[in-house]
């Protein structure tokens, strides 16, 4: 079911996903590539001490923030297949995997924006504190969490186990991200505005900084 599911909201990511805006602006279609790289050789190479309980950063809110929810499911999509293929991983769950992995820090990080331009200050440090580093840290934690919670629910390891190995890399996971996805966005505003899908630099700076 997890792998329909998956699928059906891959499906409808591709057919409307704003692809001639991408297309046409070449700056963000450069920051795609370079990011889908970037962010590849970190899902390549997770952190952890044992098998199953391996953590990286995802780098959701990143690219939901600079691509928009269809290009970024569609591109963290094809990070994870390549991870999982790498790593000899049964396709079999790239459903499970595709829902906790790509789509739950999406929702996340969406969720985070309506609440920013609900009640958010419309400037520059506000966007990047809020949806880059608050975000990033957040759709971590949330899938760190849920990630541990099936783990223990499954019976896979043990509640002692969990608590002394994987919960204790959390928080450094969180800063990692927190780290990562608040640098390129504060970068990415600052110096190339029109990247970043969910910035307009006309709303955010008093003044648009020259060109």
């Amino acid at each position: 079911m997890s792998n329909y599911l998956f699928a059906f909201i891959l499906l409808y990511a591709a057919r409307t996903a704003p692809w001639r805006d991408l297309w046409h602006n070449q700056p963000q279609f450069s920051a795609l590539i370079g990011l889908a790289l970037w962010l590849s050789a970190l899902w390549l190479f997770p952190v952890g001490v044992r098998e199953g309980l391996k953590l990286h950063p995802i780098g959701a809110t990143l690219c939901f923030l600079m691509f928009g929810w269809q290009i970024a499911a569609l591109i963290l999509s094809v990070i994870l297949l390549v991870s999982l293929q790498h790593n000899g991983t049964n396709l079999i769950a790239i459903g499970n995997i595709g829902l906790l992995m790509v789509i739950l820090p999406i929702l996340v990080s969406k969720l985070v924006l309506r609440i920013f331009y609900r009640y958010g200050k419309p400037n520059y440090f506000a966007f990047v504190l809020w949806n880059g580093y608050f975000c990033g840290a957040l759709s971590m934690l949330v899938v760190a969490l849920v990630n541990g919670w099936i783990i223990m629910a499954y019976g896979s390891y043990s509640r002692f186990t969990m608590e002394n190995v994987y919960f204790n890399y959390i928080p450094i996971i969180c800063i990692a991200e927190f780290a990562l996805t608040g640098a390129f966005i504060s970068g990415f505003a600052a110096f190339l505005p029109d990247t970043i899908a969910h910035f307009n630099p006309d709303v955010y700076y008093a003044k648009k900084p020259p060109d």
